[in-house]
């Protein structure tokens, strides 16, 4: 089910913060997390497959946790991020210069997450949808 427009129009201010700072560092664990050089912490769990495309048109797939992913991400450590937004269908593009970082939605499982310092957590559920949990919630806000 795709998202709400309110919650994709949500979760793209949310990530229009990084844009203009650099990857400052990242985690692999059960995923892989991104942190960024903002003023206010952002971080960006991905969990799901990804794919790196270059603008010279070659492109790379791997799951969050593996050498492959890694290589790609230290190319991009203190890269300026350009863009970033989720479209109508819960697909993320975070773009690094020439780069994209791109997380598709996933028909079983929570394929990306960003929060803020704020309290603002926006989590792509399995098949696209996104839950949003606000500061002073106790629990997703779902429609």
């Amino acid at each position: 089910m795709p998202p709400a427009l309110e919650d994709v129009d949500l979760a793209n201010r949310l990530l229009n913060a990084v844009v203009g700072h650099g990857l400052l560092a990242f985690r692999m664990g059960t995923g892989v997390r991104l942190e960024f050089d903002d003023d206010a912490y952002h971080e960006l769990t991905i969990e799901g497959s990804l794919r790196f495309v270059r603008a010279d048109g070659s492109e790379r797939h791997g799951e969050p946790i593996s050498l492959d992913v890694a290589e790609q991400l230290i190319q991009l450590l203190n890269a300026p991020v350009t863009a970033a937004a989720v479209d109508p269908y819960g697909t993320l593009t975070v773009t690094f210069g020439d780069a994209d970082l791109v997380v598709p939605n996933d028909e079983m499982y929570e394929a990306w997450q960003i929060r803020s310092d704020q309290g603002l957590l926006v989590v792509s559920m399995p098949g696209g949808d996104l839950a949003i949990w606000k500061p002073e919630s106790d629990g997703p806000d779902r429609r």
